[in-house]
């Protein structure tokens, strides 16, 4: 079947939807995120490593895979490189640094050696425990892809993809404000299990990513600079794995 006969069987708009509303497509790519974490991080937890790498590895491919397939094999898009902007990179070096030092500084300031903090650390141990991060090297090599790859990819699937159609269809301030959301979504069952339902910190950390994920947008929508908001999506992951490493083996 063609592409053109795909986008019409299933009522596909690559473009602007004209009415101020969102696209099936991308409901789709901000509600996947938030059902894989559902299976991957809830209900498969304390099941055989293998599966669970299998299964999360599988889910993330799904993911990651979408928007290519949507833009360059559905709506036959040709793809652009990304712009190079001294300045917004600088920006987003700049925030990510700072995100960097709050983090720092909340963890080793206020919550390590809290009652909080040992109930999270069981917790982290256990979840790497079962995804087989137990020895310093696998963790290193996992964050390392995740600061530099996932990092990218994320970024290219919030920003490149969810945002940047999502502001074809609804406008700038709308799209920034619901593409946040819907980033911070699958968060908040990371930090529910780590935190808990009620904890005041799950709450507070989960709208520090809505947060980050909203600068980012702005970021992007300012400056085309898709290298900065990536640089600066690095920076703030590693903050989050110097923490985890601390949990882990110190």
């Amino acid at each position: 079947m063609s592409a053109a006969k795909i986008k019409k069987s299933l009522n596909i708009n690559c473009g602007s939807s004209g009415g101020n509303s969102i696209s099936p497509v991308l409901w789709f790519a901000m509600t996947y995120p938030f059902v894989l974490t559902v299976i991957y991080f809830v209900l498969l937890n304390g099941q055989e490593t293998g599966l669970q790498n299998w299964v999360f590895s599988s889910l993330k491919l799904i993911q990651f895979a979408f928007p290519a397939v949507f833009v360059f094999l559905v709506c036959r898009e040709s793809l652009s490189l990304p712009q190079w902007k001294k300045p917004a990179f600088g920006f987003g070096l700049g925030f990510g640094v700072l995100i960097i030092g709050v983090a720092m500084g909340v963890y080793f300031g206020l919550l390590k050696d809290t009652l909080p903090y040992y109930l999270l650390r069981g917790k982290v141990q256990a979840k790497v425990l079962g995804f087989g991060l137990t020895s310093v090297w696998a963790y290193g090599v996992f964050s390392m892809f995740y600061c530099l790859i996932h990092s990218g990819m994320e970024e290219y699937y919030w920003r490149w993809f969810v945002f940047k159609r999502l502001r074809t269809q609804i406008g700038k301030c709308p799209a920034l404000i619901l593409s946040s959301i819907a980033f911070m979504s699958h968060h908040v069952i990371l930090m529910v299990v780590f935190f808990g339902l009620t904890s005041p910190l799950a709450l507070g950390f989960s709208l520090c990513v809505a947060v980050g994920g909203g600068v980012w947008a702005w970021l992007y929508n300012r400056s085309d600079n898709f290298y900065a908001i990536w640089a600066s999506h690095a920076l703030v992951d590693a903050a989050i794995f110097i923490i985890g490493y601390d949990l882990i083996f110190n």
